[in-house]
């Protein structure tokens, strides 16, 4: 679906973001950064935390992994005696169905009813209740891919909370100046947040020089044939496809291209980095590039924290899935789990998140590129870095870097684009060498 050195639209790697609706309203709960009484959800050795997900609705149960990831993280930490003696009990899994008012109503039962100290871990694609939870002050952790994470201090996105999907992005255009591409075309959900995508991707190719012969933006979701824009790609010469669409919507796309002997054409995916769908989809992966903000999986010997996730998760969860959301939840928990500690024992929610937000350059243990939460809630940092994927024999490959490529957000024209090294960033250097023109 629709996410760093920070990227304007943090999670490229996510799934589709549908609309999100509206914000929510309603009296204030006890327990509130301001209202002094910030142990709510707190006891002698506890700490009560509840959290959402789209467990039901239109794209299926993709997102529940991130309980998996949350809770593999809490065990260890749990087993090692817990944080100043408290042990994190996660009190509640709610199903937002996919849906706004749900999602708000979900909201409100963790705060009102089920009285956590945070909400963690998030993973919907409608978080309208992110609104109601800023506005309360209530600590609030989970995958950033809507709006709603940059609503206030107290909400961390799994690797910042900044988001402008039409802001210039310079990842495409340093794939396709890498790969010789000309004419692209960008295919997107007539939904408000993936139109977005689709906009911020055409400012971004146009600025460094190659034309977008095709802006669709009015697919429906489940759309089960794209063979009009098929012939429109055709015709228009188009040799790199842009999909800002969840994997099954881009493989639709894929079969498509294949059918019409397109097989020439290079697809580039915002969301799929899913080995799980890979192995379900592989015909229509075969090719495919894709880029993470995160060590890849197959790379995880390059970092401490992913090779824990692995390991933690085939330990405790070995029927889970390995991939993007439940890595969200572990990198959440991760982070709350360090706020915890700065904050001390004498816990409360003003102290938890003036800790988090002190911080400034969290990993989760190397797993991501460092986050600086004193910047990172309202702005982009001045380098994108992305690990380059490509599927070759039913496998994601590793392109470019090792693994990270970093580029200058500043960067002017397409020959600007050449990879620097960024300290803290695993394996960035200027190796990856330059985009090139587009020709």
């Amino acid at each position: 679906m629709i996410p760093p050195p920070r990227f304007h639209w943090r999670s490229r790697g996510a799934a589709l973001i549908l609309a999100v609706l509206a914000g929510a309203c309603g009296n204030a709960p006890a327990g509130g950064l301001g209202s002094g009484s910030g142990a709510t959800g707190v006891g002698p050795d506890v700490i009560r935390v509840g959290g959402i997900a789209a467990i039901s609705g239109p794209l299926g149960d993709q997102w529940s992994p991130a309980f998996q990831g949350a809770k593999a993280y809490f065990d260890m930490v749990n087993s090692a005696g817990g944080v100043h003696g408290r042990r994190i009990e996660l009190v509640a899994e709610l199903d937002d169905q996919t849906d706004p008012s749900s999602d708000i109503a979900a909201a409100r039962q963790l705060v009102e009813k089920d009285g956590v100290f945070a909400v963690i871990p998030v993973a919907t694609p409608v978080f309208s209740g992110g609104r109601y939870l800023a506005q309360h002050d209530v600590p609030t952790f989970g995958w950033n891919v809507n709006p709603e994470w940059g609503a206030g201090p107290t909400m961390f996105g799994h690797n910042g909370s900044y988001t402008d999907p039409t802001a210039v992005d310079v990842a495409g255009p340093f794939l396709a100046g890498r790969i010789g591409a000309h004419r692209v075309a960008v295919l997107a959900y007539a939904v408000s947040q993936s139109a977005a995508c689709a906009r911020g991707q055409k400012l971004s190719f146009e600025k460094f020089g190659f034309p977008v012969v095709l802006d669709d933006s009015s697919l429906p979701i489940g759309v089960a044939n794209v063979d009009a824009d098929i012939s429109r790609i055709r015709r228009s010469g188009a040799d790199f496809v842009v999909t800002c669409m969840d994997p099954t919507g881009s493989t639709i796309v894929s079969a498509g291209l294949a059918r019409a002997g397109l097989s020439h054409v290079a697809q580039y995916w915002l969301d799929g980095y899913d080995h799980a769908t890979l192995e379900k989809f592989p015909r229509e992966y075969e090719g495919v590039y894709l880029t993470t903000d995160f060590v890849p999986f197959e790379d995880a010997g390059l970092s401490p924290g992913m090779t824990q996730y692995l390991s933690e998760m085939r330990s405790h969860y070995p029927k889970a899935a390995i991939g993007q959301v439940s890595l969200a939840g572990w990198v959440s928990a991760a982070m709350f789990v360090e706020g915890l500690q700065r904050a001390g024992r004498d816990l409360t929610r003003h102290g938890l998140v003036e800790a988090i937000n002190s911080l400034t350059e969290f990993t989760a243990n190397g797993i991501e590129t460092p986050v600086n939460w004193r910047t990172d809630h309202t702005q982009a940092g001045s380098t994108n870095c992305s690990v380059y994927l490509q599927v070759r024999g039913g496998r994601f490959i590793t392109l470019f870097g090792n693994p990270f490529v970093c580029l200058s957000n500043s960067a002017a024209t397409t020959a600007a684009l050449t990879p620097i090294a960024v300290p803290g960033v695993p394996g960035s250097s200027a190796a990856g060498g330059s985009g090139g023109p587009p020709g």
